[in-house]
């Protein structure tokens, strides 16, 4: 079979939808035997009628023309398809991106995801707001950024949330405390350990009650001897032995690498959450919030097999 000449099926679509081949003619512009000898064309190409003519040029379809038409129709759509995506990329993305985020995703995540965006789009200036969670979505609302990315899900009208990497929320321990180098620990052996925690704001915290809620179980509220307003504070306080917290896998995996800080799981309980994109769908109207948005979402499934994997899953 020779190859389909693309604008030979788009004249076939034409006297399909027209009637006939004077109709088609007349909409695509050329002369009725032009259409016809394309119409020839196809058949003799497939070995196959399509056609059958009728009185004063009306036509109708064969079985074989029946099948090509289906086909005919998504090459067409396809092709279309194509074209639009090759002219969107030949549009230059470029122009500040302003991108509000918590603690965990803003501080461990989005350096690398924005240095490899940049890479691939060198005229795009990223402006990054690091708040708690709810802050952050409140800004997304307020269109004082154009894309958020948070800690915990929370339920706003207009709010879409798209999860992008799992992260795990760890206990984090000095090296020479107690606990340090065991396998694991039992949840009421916090008792009598002092506890950093997060403000109540932030999405770590949020995830770390909800995730313990939903075991019905909660932290000793008076062993809690310090609430701080970042990871990193929480970290220096750690490694300060002021006592040990929960914090974001992603935070610690380099200081655990080096012995500076340990990790303990506890017994029976998973504390693996999403971190999540948050936009509204209206905001997504301009190339660089659509190419940015697309760009994450393919950055983190690449994750999957190295990268950020040690300090966090990916979807």
């Amino acid at each position: 079979m020779s190859r389909v000449n693309l604008d030979h099926v788009r004249s076939f679509l034409e006297v399909i939808r027209r009637g006939s081949l004077s109709e088609a003619a007349r909409a695509v512009g050329v002369s009725q035997p032009a259409v016809s000898n394309q119409i020839k064309g196809l058949e003799r190409g497939l070995g196959m009628e399509l056609l059958i003519r009728g009185e004063r040029g009306v036509v109708s379809l064969t079985a074989a023309g029946e099948v090509f038409l289906a086909f005919a129709e998504q090459v067409v759509a396809a092709h279309e398809e194509m074209l639009q995506r090759v002219d969107h990329l030949k549009e230059e993305v470029s122009g500040a991106l302003v991108i509000a985020a918590s603690t965990t995703p803003g501080e461990f995540v989005l350096p690398q995801l924005l240095s490899d965006f940049k890479a691939r789009y060198p005229q795009v200036e990223a402006r990054v707001t690091i708040a708690d969670t709810r802050d952050v979505v409140e800004k997304v609302l307020a269109h004082e950024c154009d894309i958020g990315f948070i800690g915990a899900p929370i339920k706003r009208p207009r709010l879409t949330l798209t999860p992008l990497i799992k992260d795990e929320i760890v206990l984090a321990v000095y090296p020479d405390h107690p606990f340090a180098g065991q396998e694991a620990i039992r949840l009421e052996e916090l008792q009598g350990q002092r506890l950093i925690l997060r403000e109540e704001g932030s999405g770590t915290r949020r995830s770390l009650e909800q995730l313990l809620a939903e075991r019905a179980e909660k932290l000793p509220a008076d062993n809690v001897v310090l609430v701080l307003g970042s990871t990193h504070a929480i970290i220096e306080a750690i490694q300060a032995r002021l006592g040990i917290g929960f914090v974001s896998a992603f935070a610690v995996s380099r200081l655990q690498a080096s012995g500076q800080l340990g990790t303990v799981p506890i017994k029976g309980l998973s504390l693996t959450r999403d971190l999540f994109v948050a936009y509204e769908e209206s905001q997504l109207s301009t190339r660089l919030r659509q190419e940015f948005l697309a760009f994450a979402q393919e950055w983190a499934h690449s994750l999957a097999g190295g990268g950020l994997q040690s300090r966090g899953k990916v979807i």
